[in-house]
């Protein structure tokens, strides 16, 4: 089976792949530059899927073709990585993700007048409306964590990146999950994914948001695991 590596979104940390993690032995959360460890964030998802690419080849060694999934930000890095690296895609997930990632003014409002206090509100970007209390505060852990710069850089990323004319080359197996009230990319982004794609397969989770592997394990990880076995 292919080494598995899990690539999380803005302001999130590797926890929030933890029940992943746990799922699939031997498979690798990785965390963005910046991310906890004191140093710049890289400022494009071009740059960050060059630093993809050599943290797969270090880890993966000669096991061949990888799989990577990845959430929000850390699916625009898959992408990108799979158009830039070909030959070392075994397979992609894509999770709450899309072609292109604009992001509301408000977002950048946000971090840079109302931080940390506007921490709370970006959890409930992540999540459902019915997400737990316990779930919550997991999330904006996540961003205190990460911190106002870092996660900025995040949304700065994203903002500027754009595969919407070119992710129809992607040929690599690929499956896309989506919650339903997913807030920041609708289930239209992943939509368009699943067209663009072919052979791809769309898994809409009801009653999940933006974090759908954490907020719904139970869901994702057995589609993981049946789309791992057909690849």
């Amino acid at each position: 089976m292919p080494r598995l590596f899990w690539i999380h979104g803005s302001g999130y940390t590797p926890d929030s792949f933890r029940d992943q993690v746990a799922a699939f032995p031997g498979s690798i959360a990785l965390t963005l530059p910046g991310h906890q460890d004191g140093g710049e964030p890289l400022t494009s998802v071009g740059a960050l899927a060059d630093w993809l690419a050599v943290k797969v080849r270090a880890a993966n060694g000669k096991s061949g073709p990888a799989v990577v999934a990845g959430n929000s930000l850390g699916g625009a890095i898959a992408l990108e990585w799979a158009l830039r690296h070909p030959n070392d895609v075994g397979g992609l997930i894509l999770i709450g993700t899309g072609a292109r990632l604009r992001v509301s003014p408000a977002i950048f409002e946000m971090l840079d007048t109302k931080w940390p206090d506007s921490i709370p509100a970006f959890a409930d970007y992540s999540l459902s409306p019915s997400a737990s209390p316990e779930l919550h505060r997991r999330v904006e852990a996540w961003h205190r964590q990460v911190g106002q710069h870092a996660t900025r850089a995040d949304y700065a990323a994203c903002n500027e990146w754009d595969i919407m004319e070119r992710v129809g080359e992607i040929k690599a197996p690929t499956l896309i999950i989506v919650g339903e009230f997913d807030k920041l990319t609708p289930p239209k982004f992943s939509r368009f994914l699943h067209e663009k794609i072919a052979g791809s397969r769309l898994l809409e989770i009801p009653g999940a948001g933006h974090a759908a592997m954490t907020e719904s394990p139970d869901v994702v990880n057995p589609e993981i695991k049946e789309f791992l076995k057909r690849i």
